[in-house]
């Protein structure tokens, strides 16, 4: 009986430790309930968006997609870069180099080149006059443009891009005299006053670009029979953007308290419509690359003389008044006369980038299909009999 008793007495106090620990139980689960509701879930909103349930479309890339693909982009890109390819050759283009143009020194009677002459005397602000003759074998018929090319010389690099006052060259008053920092060195520039003492002037135009424009100057003679020199007049105007000169560029009331830059000869009041030079404005539009044109000047179709279709083919001199050395740094200057087309300038890289793509997209094609057909057909055999096979697997095993 006493065993009996002990037993009882024993599930009694077990069922007693149950009830105890469901009840602890039960109120952690209500606390950490309440604690699990005070904290902010961090599961996405159940939005068709942030749960990814959006309708989607996803190619399936089979051998009767991509082929076709490469076969039509290569019939359409092949002919396409030829035509761009015989457009671009049918523009005519005559560079003239004169770098080394050489001069006569009226002293000595020596022949010397520019470079010498910038040598002897590096201040700026002298000009050498030389002369360069071409032809042009075949006439250039339509409008030419006349463009000055430079190589090496380095535009795009970050402080000389940065090197301007826009709000300046936009003609804000304030900014005239207030010059941006960024024009730095040639932000300011020392004066002297009448009693000698000197006073730190604005710029303007302020900074690298403007201080380094191109100054060389052109004129062309056609040297026809009989001794006869005609002169092809050149037009400068319609050579910059319009978006440039009526956005970007703008004279200021006035251009009192400022003084030029260092290495012009003359102030911006008296440069021809001021900011809104053309040359100017051409020049202030920076390059992307060491190797640039710029276009300078148009050739005036005359009617009723030899320039009534562009320029003759015959015998050409060029004059060039040589104000801006660029051999100290090892760069080049030329002059291009040039025709336009349909698709702009002489430029074959175009034609040539069509023509590549188109050839090497028909290339692949014909690769891929043999491929297709000499193995396509087995691999489907392959995943057909292994997906039978599975099937009879998945029978047996029922």
């Amino acid at each position: 009986m006493s065993e009996l008793r002990e037993r009882q007495t024993a599930s009694a106090n077990s069922a007693a430790d149950r009830e105890n620990s469901n009840s602890t139980a039960q109120l952690n689960g209500q606390n950490n309930g309440e604690d699990g509701e005070k904290k902010k879930s961090n599961k996405p909103a159940n939005t068709a968006f942030k749960q990814q349930r959006l309708p989607a479309w996803q190619p399936i890339l089979t051998a009767g997609t991509v082929l076709p693909a490469f076969f039509i982009i290569g019939i359409i890109f092949v002919p396409l870069g030829a035509l761009f390819l015989v457009t671009s050759n049918n523009v005519q283009e005559k560079e003239i180099d004169y770098t080394s143009c050489t001069y006569t020194n009226a002293t000595t009677n020596e022949t010397l080149t520019c470079t010498d002459l910038f040598d002897s005397q590096p201040n700026m602000g002298i000009t050498c006059r030389c002369a360069v003759t071409f032809e042009l074998e075949t006439a250039m018929e339509g409008q030419v443009y006349m463009l000055y090319k430079l190589t090496n010389y380095y535009q795009n690099h970050r402080r000389y891009v940065n090197s301007r006052d826009d709000l300046q060259l936009l003609g804000e008053a304030a900014s005239q005299t207030g010059v941006s920092t960024d024009c730095k060195p040639y932000e300011r520039k020392d004066v002297e006053n009448d009693d000698n003492s000197t006073s730190a002037i604005p710029i303007a135009p302020c900074g690298a670009i403007a201080n380094s424009i191109f100054n060389d100057t052109f004129n062309i003679t056609f040297l026809e029979d009989g001794n006869m020199d005609e002169p092809v007049q050149l037009d400068g105007s319609g050579i910059a953007w319009n978006s440039d000169k009526t956005t970007k560029f703008g004279n200021p009331p006035s251009f009192d308290g400022t003084t030029n830059p260092p290495n012009w000869l003359t102030s911006i009041q008296n440069v021809t419509n001021g900011y809104q030079n053309e040359d100017f404005i051409v020049w202030m539009r920076t390059a992307a690359l060491p190797t640039f044109r710029k276009l300078h000047r148009k050739v005036v179709i005359q009617e009723g003389t030899v320039f009534d279709k562009g320029l003759p083919k015959g015998n050409y001199s060029l004059t060039i008044d040589y104000s801006y050395p660029v051999h100290m740094f090892d760069g080049t200057k030329s002059i291009i006369l040039t025709t336009t087309s349909w698709l702009g300038g002489k430029n074959n890289f175009l034609g040539i980038a069509y023509i590549v793509t188109g050839s090497l997209c028909i290339l692949f094609g014909a690769v891929f299909l043999l491929i297709h057909i000499k193995h396509g057909h087995s691999s489907i055999a392959c995943i057909d009999s292994h997906t039978a096979m599975s099937r009879v697997t998945d029978f047996e095993e029922l």
